[in-house]
């Protein structure tokens, strides 16, 4: 299997070095202080290891998502995931934070932005909040204004956000899993059925995970989610864009900040993670699952795995009347579409993730695995010849068959027929209880 340094979008823009705009933080003769409060463990008074996030503005224009505690390289940070303009100058920020010993501490914002913000008016951005070494705790919340002294009483006064940090060191053993999926925000119409067999399917793939982000749900889709939550299989995060950010303003619904959250949020209690789409599969060829796979191909140096994709486009399907998709179209694209890869990674391992490849690793010593097209690939049931698709497959018509998926029938079948029966009984048992 091939293997290549991580890709760095050209997107990128000449000035953005070392992964910040803005000023950068020294902290200097206070470095021992802060090993001192890193190796005391007991100072870790923050309840929950997540609050649930959302979007919440620091005024017109700045919104925030999340914020992680951060802690993998020598210098910690608060890491705030963000929206804002990309065609304006970046805000000065600062963050505040409070010690117990009633001190306070401010840090500039310095300002990272994702590789596929495909020159959109609103973008994704990394604020990064260099955590001051003299702090006596590891921060549970931060005070994130456009005013350097802004306190919490003070808030209303500014513009500034009390924001919530999350942390990504916190494995529980019980609550551990090796492998699941993030999914972007869900929107449009989807299909139920589509929607459970990705999800049974994907489970005998090897996942046991699942991120959703919820833009625009039906209530059928929320049904299905709720049922799958319920189970401790998946989770679902409100995805309230604010009402002046239209679908216009930003690529595919702010996708890629979605993405990101779900790599940090993924650190918690996944070896591995991937970001697929729901009509997306991927298949080993010669390993029982994604997780046997991982185990033999996975080696110390690498940041993650990405696979090249077959396109299977439904108007192709044999004359079978399975419900299932998978089960129904066995015939590919001959060649790999090239530009379409989806990667699995080791999200502790990752700075930025895009849609389709991995932009930087948290150390430059990582380095990406090609997987061989003949040892796993992406299964994408989707239409072949389309127009408004971002770098365009050959869809001349040079297609062979591919039954694949047909090993995984039975299975399936049986797995697909059980939870849609109980999905049923499930949505029944809710509205009476309304």
């Amino acid at each position: 299997m091939a293997k290549f340094f991580c890709h760095v979008d050209k997107e990128t823009s000449k000035t953005q070095k070392d992964g910040v705009y803005g000023p950068q933080v020294d902290f200097g003769e206070f470095s021992d202080i802060g090993k001192e409060r890193r190796s005391h463990g007991k100072n870790f008074p923050c309840r929950k290891t997540e609050e649930e996030s959302r979007f919440r503005e620091v005024k017109r224009g700045i919104i925030a998502y999340s914020a992680w505690f951060d802690k993998r390289k020598s210098q910690e940070y608060v890491r705030i995931l963000l929206l804002t303009s990309t065609t304006e100058p970046l805000p000065i920020l600062f963050c505040r934070f409070d010690s117990e010993l009633k001190r306070s501490f401010t840090s500039t914002v310095s300002y990272y932005q994702h590789n596929e913000n495909h020159y959109m008016p609103f973008g994704c951005f990394i604020a990064s909040c260099a955590v001051p070494p003299e702090l006596d705790h590891i921060p549970c919340s931060i005070i994130v204004s456009t005013n350097e002294k802004s306190t919490s009483k003070t808030q209303n006064e500014s513009s500034s956000l009390v924001l919530p940090i999350n942390f990504i060191d916190r494995k529980i053993e019980v609550g551990h899993r090796q492998y699941g999926i993030c999914i972007p925000p869900l929107h449009g119409e989807i299909s139920v059925d589509r929607l459970i067999e990705f999800l049974e399917l994907s489970q005998i793939l090897g996942a046991s995970h699942f991120t959703f982000y919820n833009l625009d749900m039906s209530d059928d889709v929320q049904n299905v989610l709720d049922y799958y939550e319920e189970k401790g299989l998946a989770r679902v995060l409100l995805w309230n864009l604010p009402s002046y950010i239209s679908e216009n303003d930003i690529h595919y619904y702010g996708q890629t900040l979605s993405i990101m959250d779900c790599l940090f949020r993924s650190m918690t209690h996944l070896d591995y993670v991937a970001f697929n789409d729901l009509d997306e599969f991927i298949v080993p060829l010669y390993h029982d699952n994604i997780s046997v796979l991982l185990k033999e191909i996975h080696r110390k140096e690498h940041c993650g795995h990405c696979f090249q994709s077959a396109i299977f486009d439904p108007s192709w399907e044999d004359l079978q009347m399975s419900r299932l998709i998978t089960q129904r179209v066995f015939r590919r694209t001959k060649e790999a579409t090239p530009f379409w890869t989806k990667c699995i990674v080791d999200p502790r391992r990752i700075f930025e993730v895009g849609i389709h490849h991995i932009s930087k690793p948290i150390d430059d010593n990582f380095i990406v695995d090609q997987v061989d097209w003949g040892v796993a690939r992406v299964f994408h049931y989707r239409e072949c010849d389309d127009s408004e698709a971002l770098m365009q497959p050959d869809c001349s018509g040079n297609t062979e068959e591919d039954r694949t998926m047909q090993k995984y029938e039975e299975q399936l079948q049986i797995n697909f027929e059980l939870n849609a029966m109980a999905i049923v009984d499930f949505a029944e048992t809710n509205y009476e209880s309304v």
